[in-house]
């Protein structure tokens, strides 16, 4: 069992006034905040952090989504493969300090080291993309394995 510790803490929606004023409130006008039903405070719970928890059931840890789904297990579809066990890491070296590595058959350099626009991690990402184009109708995204070696290629000099 758990036991939340409780602090009373200010209303983060009215700021502490107890009034709410969003886009429906024009001319003066206020609400009675919903939150804290005009107080101005709220309750906050809480436990006291005493270290990184186990979390059950993972066994591969990925440093983002980049917008798509991911699986620990690698994906054989009928026109494609995406080798999730080249990317990421496993939970046990991720847990020992590791840093997880990208899905390269899923995304392209730029969607992962996406910096915006005018950073791009590659030279040719925006002349892929041509202005402000989708990413994922980039002209070079069927040839992002020779993208993810200039990337690794500038990353290492």
């Amino acid at each position: 069992m758990i036991l939340l510790k409780e602090i009373i803490i200010e209303c983060p929606d009215c700021e502490g006034t107890g009034l709410y004023v969003g886009l429906a409130e024009r001319k003066g006008a206020a609400v009675v905040c919903h939150t804290c039903k005009g107080t101005g405070k709220t309750k906050y719970h809480y436990n006291d952090f005493t270290g990184r928890k186990k979390k059950e059931n993972v066994v591969r840890v990925f440093a983002q989504s980049c917008g798509y789904v991911h699986t620990a297990e690698d994906y054989v579809g009928s026109n494609e493969t995406i080798a999730f066990s080249k990317g990421g890491c496993t939970y046990e070296e991720w847990l020992n300090g590791a840093e997880p590595k990208p899905v390269k058959d899923l995304y392209c350099p730029y969607i992962w080291d996406n910096r915006g626009t005018g950073n791009e991690p590659r030279k040719r990402c925006a002349e892929g993309i041509k202005g402000f184009g989708y990413i994922s109708n980039c002209q070079f995204f069927s040839d992002k394995a020779s993208c993810w070696v200039e990337y690794e290629t500038l990353k290492n000099n």
